[in-house]
């Protein structure tokens, strides 16, 4: 019944908080491209096209921030009304409260997993595809594309350095295939038309490289993703292709790693919001640590993709999750 109590505290914060959230980066969004969509003569019905595609990517964000300042708000207030003093006097242990609100956070995190799996990659597709509408006209981007990856079921992974489109075809260069028997197949360049994957290079079968030439077949509805600026590359895969990618692509090792440890962010936020929360004696604490909780997981985050850049593990993806959870083992140990 406890339990109940304080998570009615802090769902109310919680939908106040995801929704601040939210507003906050959507009008970030539209502050920096107001002259783009201005000198375009975007009518609403675009820019609003514009924000429920991007919708999925601000909610990603959102739903873990809003937790921390949900929870730490939701108990500083039952901290002013020293609620939590009579609790404890009365013997309820803090183990009873923390339960609810790791329970809360652990929920938060499996939504943001499915959106980062799914929803997340698909809406930031259609958002680039409706952006170079509006930038470039109904004919979109038309320009070369670097590390392309896709997965065709039963196919196979086909991977490409650069994909050139033109007319009919696509020019390929740096292409590797690994089809479903296991077969890695390699070529300096190539052609890609509704036929497949034309080549001439080498096939590592058994041990052995051998010299082939021919066609990989390949569906003809497969094409290049478009990308519009400097977000990352991969935001737009989804994580099973991200998965396959990850195989023959070094650099998506760190995508992959990236996007499980930002599901599981929301886990480990809320958890040490909680037990930080639950050890406050005066309230003015836990709206500093709002700031701060929120910060020191940027920066951590911010500085295990520095170290991707220069080859480092990238399991250094899980660093943010990694202090946040230990932290987390100390405070709840602190709690008893």
């Amino acid at each position: 019944m406890l339990g109940r109590y304080v998570l009615k505290e802090v769902l109310v914060p919680y939908l106040v908080g995801v929704l601040l959230f939210v507003a906050l980066l959507t009008f970030d969004l539209l502050s920096s491209l107001s002259g783009v969509l201005l000198s375009r003569g975007a009518g609403v019905e675009a820019i609003a096209k514009l924000i429920l595609y991007r919708l999925p990517w601000t909610l990603s964000l959102a739903l873990p921030l809003g937790l921390v300042f949900a929870i730490l708000v939701g108990l500083a207030r039952l901290i002013r009304q020293s609620e939590l003093k009579a609790a404890y006097a009365a013997g309820v242990p803090p183990w009873a409260l923390l339960k609810p609100l790791a329970l809360l956070a652990l929920l938060v995190s499996l939504l943001n997993l499915f959106l980062l799996a799914e929803v997340r990659p698909r809406a930031l597709e259609a958002y680039d595809q409706h952006l170079a509408r509006l930038l470039y006209g109904e004919g979109g981007l038309s320009g070369v594309l670097r590390k392309q990856l896709y997965a065709a079921e039963g196919l196979g992974v086909y991977y490409a350095e650069e994909v050139r489109p033109e007319v009919g075809q696509n020019r390929l260069y740096g292409l590797r295939v690994v089809d479903e028997r296991g077969r890695v197949y390699s070529a300096q360049e190539g052609v890609w038309d509704k036929e497949g994957w034309h080549f001439r290079g080498y096939v590592l079968e058994g041990g052995k490289p051998k010299p082939f030439a021919g066609t990989l077949p390949f569906p003809a509805q497969f094409r290049p993703k478009e990308s519009l600026g400097s977000r990352d590359p991969y935001d737009s895969t989804t994580l099973r292709e991200l998965w396959e990618r990850s195989r023959v692509e070094p650099s998506a090792r760190f995508a992959l790693y990236r996007r499980l440890s930002d599901a599981l962010g929301g886990f480990f936020l809320g958890l040490v919001a909680a037990a930080l929360g639950l050890s406050f004696r005066e309230a003015a604490w836990a709206f500093l640590s709002i700031v701060l909780l929120i910060f020191g997981y940027y920066v951590l985050w911010t500085l295990s993709a520095q170290l991707a850049r220069y080859d480092v593990n990238p399991l250094l993806a899980f660093l943010p999750n990694a202090f946040y959870g230990l932290l987390a083992l100390f405070l709840t140990w602190r709690l008893r």
